[in-house]
Protein backbone atom coordinates (compact mmCIF):
# COMPACT_ATOMS: atom_id res chain seq x y z
CA UNK A 1 0.00 0.00 0.00
CA UNK A 2 3.03 2.58 0.80
CA UNK A 3 5.13 0.75 -2.14
CA UNK A 4 4.98 3.90 -3.87
CA UNK A 5 6.33 6.20 -1.13
CA UNK A 6 9.90 4.41 -1.73
CA UNK A 7 10.03 5.78 -5.52
CA UNK A 8 13.18 8.01 -6.76
CA UNK A 9 10.04 10.59 -7.69
CA UNK A 10 8.68 10.13 -3.98
CA UNK A 11 11.69 10.31 -2.07
CA UNK A 12 13.20 13.66 -3.81
CA UNK A 13 9.46 14.85 -2.82
CA UNK A 14 9.73 13.68 0.92
CA UNK A 15 13.69 15.42 0.90
CA UNK A 16 12.17 18.73 0.13
CA UNK A 17 9.34 18.88 2.18
CA UNK A 18 11.59 17.95 5.10
CA UNK A 19 13.95 20.60 4.24
CA UNK A 20 11.26 23.19 4.16
CA UNK A 21 9.73 22.06 7.29
CA UNK A 22 13.34 22.28 8.47
CA UNK A 23 13.24 26.10 7.09
CA UNK A 24 10.01 27.12 8.63
CA UNK A 25 11.35 25.28 11.72
CA UNK A 26 14.72 27.15 12.00
CA UNK A 27 13.06 30.36 11.11
CA UNK A 28 11.07 30.31 13.96
CA UNK A 29 14.06 29.08 15.99
CA UNK A 30 15.49 32.59 14.70
CA UNK A 31 12.78 34.67 15.57
CA UNK A 32 12.80 33.50 19.41
CA UNK A 33 16.44 34.31 19.54
CA UNK A 34 15.44 37.96 18.13
CA UNK A 35 12.65 37.80 20.46
CA UNK A 36 14.84 37.21 23.35
CA UNK A 37 17.07 39.76 22.50
CA UNK A 38 14.99 42.83 22.21
CA UNK A 39 12.96 41.73 25.39
CA UNK A 40 16.59 41.70 27.51
CA UNK A 41 17.83 45.16 25.20
CA UNK A 42 14.38 46.55 26.26
CA UNK A 43 14.52 45.36 29.91
CA UNK A 44 17.75 47.29 30.15
CA UNK A 45 16.41 50.75 28.29
CA UNK A 46 13.37 50.61 31.17
CA UNK A 47 16.00 49.95 33.82
CA UNK A 48 18.32 53.02 32.30
CA UNK A 49 14.97 55.53 31.71
CA UNK A 50 14.01 54.88 35.24
CA UNK A 51 17.38 55.06 37.39
CA UNK A 52 18.33 57.74 39.24
CA UNK A 53 20.15 61.03 36.91
CA UNK A 54 23.26 62.09 35.96
CA UNK A 55 24.22 65.66 35.19
CA UNK A 56 23.41 66.29 31.88
CA UNK A 57 27.01 67.33 31.03
CA UNK A 58 28.10 63.89 31.15
CA UNK A 59 26.10 62.31 28.78
CA UNK A 60 25.69 65.68 26.23
CA UNK A 61 29.17 67.16 26.26
CA UNK A 62 28.37 71.10 25.03
CA UNK A 63 30.95 70.48 22.06
CA UNK A 64 29.77 67.62 20.57
CA UNK A 65 28.34 68.04 17.32
CA UNK A 66 24.76 66.39 16.92
CA UNK A 67 25.61 63.77 14.54
CA UNK A 68 28.41 62.70 16.75
CA UNK A 69 26.57 62.33 20.37
CA UNK A 70 26.99 57.80 20.57
CA UNK A 71 24.14 56.01 20.29
CA UNK A 72 24.82 54.76 23.93
CA UNK A 73 23.97 58.24 25.08
CA UNK A 74 20.04 57.61 24.37
CA UNK A 75 17.61 56.51 27.22
CA UNK A 76 19.79 57.76 29.57
CA UNK A 77 17.99 59.53 32.50
CA UNK A 78 19.98 63.06 32.96
CA UNK A 79 19.59 66.09 35.34
CA UNK A 80 19.75 69.39 34.52
CA UNK A 81 19.48 73.00 35.86
CA UNK A 82 18.83 76.57 34.03
CA UNK A 83 15.72 78.86 33.24
CA UNK A 84 12.64 78.27 30.91
CA UNK A 85 12.88 80.45 27.29
CA UNK A 86 9.10 80.82 26.74
CA UNK A 87 10.41 82.70 22.78
CA UNK A 88 12.62 79.91 21.78
CA UNK A 89 9.25 77.07 22.23
CA UNK A 90 8.17 75.42 19.55
CA UNK A 91 5.80 72.78 18.45
CA UNK A 92 6.37 69.36 16.96
CA UNK A 93 3.32 68.38 15.09
CA UNK A 94 1.60 65.25 14.51
CA UNK A 95 2.17 63.07 17.74
CA UNK A 96 -0.88 61.55 19.36
CA UNK A 97 -1.88 60.93 23.51
CA UNK A 98 -3.70 58.28 24.35
CA UNK A 99 -5.13 57.81 20.65
CA UNK A 100 -5.49 61.86 20.39
CA UNK A 101 -4.02 64.08 18.06
CA UNK A 102 -1.85 67.12 19.02
CA UNK A 103 1.70 68.18 18.95
CA UNK A 104 4.69 68.13 21.48
CA UNK A 105 5.55 71.38 23.54
CA UNK A 106 9.65 71.71 23.34
CA UNK A 107 11.14 74.73 25.01
CA UNK A 108 14.62 75.31 25.64
CA UNK A 109 15.99 75.05 29.25
CA UNK A 110 18.99 77.77 29.09
CA UNK A 111 21.94 76.30 31.29
CA UNK A 112 24.23 78.68 33.73
CA UNK A 113 27.00 78.14 31.06
CA UNK A 114 24.83 79.77 28.22
CA UNK A 115 24.11 76.73 26.22
CA UNK A 116 20.53 75.53 26.46
CA UNK A 117 18.73 71.80 26.07
CA UNK A 118 16.43 71.35 24.26
CA UNK A 119 13.29 70.20 26.29
CA UNK A 120 10.31 67.56 25.30
CA UNK A 121 7.79 69.15 28.55
CA UNK A 122 4.98 67.86 27.00
CA UNK A 123 2.01 67.01 24.68
CA UNK A 124 -1.25 69.56 23.81
CA UNK A 125 -4.44 68.56 22.26
CA UNK A 126 -4.94 69.88 18.49
CA UNK A 127 -6.49 73.21 18.01
CA UNK A 128 -8.72 73.99 14.55
CA UNK A 129 -7.05 73.79 12.48
CA UNK A 130 -3.76 74.32 14.02
CA UNK A 131 -2.85 75.06 17.46
CA UNK A 132 -1.66 79.24 18.24
CA UNK A 133 2.05 80.14 18.20
CA UNK A 134 3.25 79.12 21.88
CA UNK A 135 2.91 79.62 24.37
CA UNK A 136 0.17 77.78 24.27
CA UNK A 137 -2.67 78.99 26.85
CA UNK A 138 -2.79 76.60 30.01
CA UNK A 139 0.50 75.15 29.23
CA UNK A 140 3.29 78.04 29.91
CA UNK A 141 6.49 76.87 31.47
CA UNK A 142 6.58 78.19 35.57
CA UNK A 143 9.34 81.12 35.65
CA UNK A 144 12.73 81.53 37.14
CA UNK A 145 15.40 79.02 38.13
CA UNK A 146 14.25 75.29 37.29
CA UNK A 147 15.71 71.80 38.08
CA UNK A 148 14.59 69.18 35.35
CA UNK A 149 14.95 65.28 34.88
CA UNK A 150 14.48 63.43 31.60
CA UNK A 151 15.47 60.89 29.50
CA UNK A 152 17.73 61.46 26.37
CA UNK A 153 16.98 61.20 22.83
CA UNK A 154 18.84 61.32 19.76
CA UNK A 155 18.55 63.94 17.09
CA UNK A 156 15.42 63.41 14.68
CA UNK A 157 16.59 63.21 10.75
CA UNK A 158 14.09 63.28 7.88
CA UNK A 159 13.37 60.02 6.03
CA UNK A 160 13.17 60.47 2.20
CA UNK A 161 9.21 60.21 2.69
CA UNK A 162 9.12 62.51 5.42
CA UNK A 163 8.14 66.00 5.49
CA UNK A 164 10.53 68.80 5.30
CA UNK A 165 11.03 72.01 7.42
CA UNK A 166 11.17 75.00 5.97
CA UNK A 167 14.44 76.24 5.53
CA UNK A 168 14.96 79.78 6.27
CA UNK A 169 12.92 82.00 8.60
CA UNK A 170 11.87 81.19 12.45
CA UNK A 171 9.74 78.53 12.79
CA UNK A 172 7.03 77.78 15.35
CA UNK A 173 6.23 74.26 14.15
CA UNK A 174 8.13 71.71 13.31
CA UNK A 175 7.76 68.79 11.93
CA UNK A 176 10.46 66.51 14.12
CA UNK A 177 13.05 67.21 16.49
CA UNK A 178 15.70 68.44 14.48
CA UNK A 179 17.95 70.09 16.79
CA UNK A 180 19.67 71.44 13.90
CA UNK A 181 17.15 73.61 12.32
CA UNK A 182 15.88 75.03 15.71
CA UNK A 183 19.37 75.74 16.39
CA UNK A 184 19.54 78.04 13.29
CA UNK A 185 16.51 80.45 15.18
CA UNK A 186 18.09 79.98 18.82
CA UNK A 187 20.53 82.93 20.29
CA UNK A 188 22.38 80.65 22.03
CA UNK A 189 24.09 77.01 21.31
CA UNK A 190 22.04 73.64 21.62
CA UNK A 191 23.46 70.40 23.62
CA UNK A 192 23.52 67.96 20.93
CA UNK A 193 20.62 65.40 22.38
CA UNK A 194 17.17 66.47 23.77
CA UNK A 195 15.37 65.24 26.86
CA UNK A 196 11.56 63.90 27.28
CA UNK A 197 10.65 65.25 30.81
CA UNK A 198 9.55 63.69 33.58
CA UNK A 199 10.08 65.93 36.96
CA UNK A 200 10.84 69.64 37.33
CA UNK A 201 10.69 71.37 40.29
CA UNK A 202 9.25 73.58 40.86
CA UNK A 203 6.35 71.69 39.29
CA UNK A 204 4.07 72.57 36.15
CA UNK A 205 1.06 74.40 37.57
CA UNK A 206 -1.39 73.24 34.77
CA UNK A 207 -2.94 70.26 33.34
CA UNK A 208 -1.09 70.77 30.70
CA UNK A 209 1.25 70.48 28.43
CA UNK A 210 0.45 66.38 29.53
CA UNK A 211 3.46 64.10 30.47
CA UNK A 212 4.67 62.17 27.42
CA UNK A 213 6.50 59.07 28.06
CA UNK A 214 9.59 57.27 26.59
CA UNK A 215 8.31 55.32 23.53
CA UNK A 216 10.31 52.26 23.68
CA UNK A 217 10.04 49.43 20.83
CA UNK A 218 8.22 46.20 21.45
CA UNK A 219 9.63 42.76 21.11
CA UNK A 220 5.87 41.22 20.10
CA UNK A 221 6.46 41.56 16.60
CA UNK A 222 9.11 38.81 16.90
CA UNK A 223 6.94 36.61 19.08
CA UNK A 224 4.53 36.70 16.12
CA UNK A 225 6.82 35.47 13.46
CA UNK A 226 8.01 32.46 15.54
CA UNK A 227 4.69 31.02 16.21
CA UNK A 228 3.62 32.64 12.39
CA UNK A 229 6.77 29.95 10.54
CA UNK A 230 6.02 27.41 13.78
CA UNK A 231 1.97 27.19 12.21
CA UNK A 232 3.34 27.49 8.57
CA UNK A 233 5.14 24.10 9.12
CA UNK A 234 3.12 21.82 10.94
CA UNK A 235 0.72 23.05 8.08
CA UNK A 236 3.67 21.80 5.58
CA UNK A 237 4.14 18.51 7.40
CA UNK A 238 0.79 17.50 8.22
CA UNK A 239 -0.70 18.38 4.86
CA UNK A 240 2.00 16.24 3.50
CA UNK A 241 1.49 13.79 5.40
CA UNK A 242 -2.54 14.14 4.47
CA UNK A 243 -1.20 13.81 0.32
CA UNK A 244 0.37 10.53 1.61
CA UNK A 245 -2.25 9.17 3.10
CA UNK A 246 -4.93 9.84 0.19
CA UNK A 247 -2.35 8.97 -2.32
CA UNK A 248 -2.10 5.32 -0.27
CA UNK A 249 -5.89 4.74 0.25
CA UNK A 250 -6.24 5.69 -3.68
CA UNK A 251 -3.73 2.72 -5.11
CA UNK A 252 -5.25 0.52 -2.26
CA UNK A 253 -8.68 1.09 -4.28
CA UNK A 254 -7.38 0.27 -7.23
CA UNK A 255 -6.47 3.87 -8.65
CA UNK A 256 -9.98 4.83 -8.32
CA UNK A 257 -11.43 7.30 -5.32
CA UNK A 258 -11.73 5.54 -2.02
CA UNK A 259 -15.33 5.00 -1.96
CA UNK A 260 -15.87 6.65 1.43
CA UNK A 261 -14.35 9.74 -0.20
CA UNK A 262 -16.69 9.30 -3.24
CA UNK A 263 -19.22 12.57 -3.61
CA UNK A 264 -21.38 10.93 -5.78
CA UNK A 265 -22.29 8.14 -3.65
CA UNK A 266 -24.45 7.78 -0.77
CA UNK A 267 -22.94 6.06 2.49
CA UNK A 268 -25.83 3.26 2.64
CA UNK A 269 -23.83 1.95 -0.91
CA UNK A 270 -20.75 1.21 1.51
CA UNK A 271 -20.09 -2.46 2.06
CA UNK A 272 -19.28 -5.74 0.25
CA UNK A 273 -22.28 -5.90 -1.36
CA UNK A 274 -22.75 -2.30 -2.66
CA UNK A 275 -22.56 -3.12 -6.07
CA UNK A 276 -26.24 -4.82 -5.68
CA UNK A 277 -28.03 -2.40 -3.13
CA UNK A 278 -29.97 -0.13 -5.58
CA UNK A 279 -27.35 -0.23 -8.19
CA UNK A 280 -30.04 -1.25 -11.05
CA UNK A 281 -27.76 -4.13 -11.42
CA UNK A 282 -28.59 -7.53 -10.32
CA UNK A 283 -31.99 -6.29 -9.55
CA UNK A 284 -33.20 -5.50 -5.73
CA UNK A 285 -33.06 -8.66 -4.47
CA UNK A 286 -35.65 -11.10 -3.39
CA UNK A 287 -39.28 -9.46 -2.09
CA UNK A 288 -41.47 -11.28 0.40
CA UNK A 289 -40.59 -15.13 1.49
Amino acid sequence: MWDFARRPAWIVSHVLVVVGVCVLVGLGLWQRARYLEETDRLERIEARASSPPVPVEEVLPPATAVGDLPASAEFTRVSAAGTWDPAGEVYVRNRSYNGAPGSWVLTPLVLADGNALAVVRGWIPNVDPDPPGPPFPGAEPPGGPVEIAGVVQLNQTRSSLGAADPAGGRLEILNRVDLERLGEQLPYPLLPGWVLLDAQDPKQTTPLPSRVGVEVPSAGQNLSYMFQWWLFAAIAAGGYVLVLRRHARTRAAGGETPVEDHPDLPTAVVGPDAGSVGSGRGGAGPVGG
